[in-house]
């Protein structure tokens, strides 16, 4: 009994990750759900209070690099939402040279939204886009890839009842759902998904789109921006929403911990 309590002490005061594979490095695909800022030459900014997911996920998984590669306002092409032709994620992936030790770096994808963010563009265009530049990263070497789908960016602030985005919130949210299914199936058909035509290749599907519903309808949080109040200083742990679109830190370290626990399956 001593030795079993002495161990759970050990526990307690020096926690361990758990991963079925040991990861030294990260390399982040992205927009500004991912982008942790200008670093090394790659980012925009930080839109939240504090880490982006990926930077907790480096934490958890004890990694040695994080290389993030994420732009905010990324589209899944080139390009950026506000027309610029380069930032984009087939872009991204481009100035990616080759991976080295594969076995040892994990790969992340999450990207979409600002295709579609505005009603303009078809999501099955999209889904195309990533197809192509998860075969790119597969060439390059990659062999453990997690891929996010998108969640409801209408239970945003930004599509709110006063905002000149609202009307658009019918059709945002069909789009989504037609993007989350088309990436789904072109990563898992039977006959023509990614995981079949590479079995070689390890991918680890995140549903953020089922995460963010279910934490918003469980969390009991101000419907208002935590920037927009930064004089008081505010408790951050009453406010899901950094700004009009993204979330808090303690938001992203939740996903961070799905990520994990899909990463130990």
């Amino acid at each position: 009994m001593r030795v079993l309590l002495y161990y759970l002490l050990l526990l307690v005061i020096f926690p361990i990750t758990i991963n079925s594979q040991d990861f030294k490095s990260i390399v982040a695909f992205g927009d500004s759900f991912t982008d942790n800022g200008h670093i090394n030459g790659h980012g925009f900014n930080r839109d939240s209070n504090g880490k982006v997911w990926v930077e907790h996920l480096k934490d958890m998984l004890g990694c040695e690099v994080l290389d993030n590669r994420a732009w905010g306002g990324a589209r899944t092409d080139n390009g950026h939402f506000m027309g610029y032709d380069w930032s984009g994620f087939n872009w991204q992936v481009d100035k990616y040279e080759q991976f080295s030790d594969a076995d040892e770096i994990l790969v992340t994808v999450w990207i979409g939204v600002n295709d579609y963010w505005d009603a303009k563009d078809n999501p099955i265009n999209s889904v195309e886009n990533i197809r192509i530049g998860l075969d790119k990263l597969i060439r390059k070497g990659a062999k453990n890839v997690v891929v996010f789908n998108n969640f409801d960016l209408t239970l945003s602030l930004g599509y709110g009842p006063t905002t000149k985005y609202h009307h658009l919130v019918p059709k945002v949210k069909e789009l989504t759902k037609e993007f989350n299914a088309g990436l789904y199936d072109m990563l898992f058909d039977q006959k023509s998904g990614l995981e079949k035509k590479h079995p070689d290749i390890k991918v680890h599907f995140i549903d953020i789109y089922s995460f963010m519903n279910n934490f918003v309808t469980k969390g009991n949080f101000k419907n208002i921006p935590w920037k927009d109040d930064t004089y008081k200083f505010p408790d951050p742990k009453e406010y899901l929403w950094y700004d009009e679109w993204h979330p808090m830190t303690h938001c992203h370290y939740q996903i961070a911990e799905m990520v994990l626990n899909e990463l130990k399956k």
